[in-house]
């Protein structure tokens, strides 16, 4: 967890990371560069420095806990406004017909679902891949946005990328699942979002 934190830290600057305090404990930390240079360039941001201490109590609040989960990043990334242009990606296997549940917490914009069936055959016919908006709203509102039979094709990957118009409330979620997977096949799937 604290690789995933980190990585995501130095997508937004190479220098940033997560750096170890005496007691063990974790703060949010730049590497290599003057602390003025950092405060100078925190201001020319509008960073808000009680942000970036929040983040770090929630950090090793989690981390102590013995994780973080998908909403705890997404609040400290809500809160580190600056950094909500990063890619999160979330990844999942499986066996079963559920592949994942996209839920952020905070509101979002899906940018692409990535789905691999990695055993030799591809799925049987009539199993459809299908990435369905949960709305918040109700019911009603739940939308299908990608459907297709893998098995009738033959197809072993899937690559789905969303552009504009895909912006989703803090409350919505993206259902990814397969309608059967009769055989068993195991599937690795990638779903990748942005907070805005």
């Amino acid at each position: 967890m604290v690789l995933a934190i980190t990585e995501l830290l130095r997508a937004v600057n190479p220098n940033m990371g997560l750096v170890v305090n005496p007691d063990g404990s974790y703060r949010i930390g730049v590497e290599d560069v003057n602390s003025d240079e950092i405060l100078v360039a925190a201001a020319a941001l509008a960073v808000d420095l009680a942000a970036i201490e929040i983040i770090n109590t929630a950090i090793n609040t989690a981390l102590q806990a013995g994780g973080i989960t998908q909403v705890q990043l997404a609040a400290m990334v809500t809160a580190l406004g600056f950094i909500r242009n990063v890619p999160i990606t979330t990844n999942t296997t499986g066996t079963n017909a559920a592949l994942a549940t996209l839920s952020p917490g905070a509101a979002f914009k899906l940018v692409a679902v990535r789905v691999h069936i990695s055993t030799g055959a591809p799925l049987a016919a009539a199993e459809t891949l299908t990435v369905t908006l949960d709305a918040d709203a109700g019911a009603a509102y739940d939308t299908v946005l990608f459907s297709s039979d893998l098995g009738t094709a033959g197809i072993n990957d899937v690559v789905i990328e969303f552009g504009e118009g895909y912006e989703f409330a803090a409350a919505d979620d993206i259902v990814i699942a397969l309608s059967a997977n009769a055989g068993g096949d195991t599937w690795g799937c990638q779903t990748i979002h942005r907070l805005i």
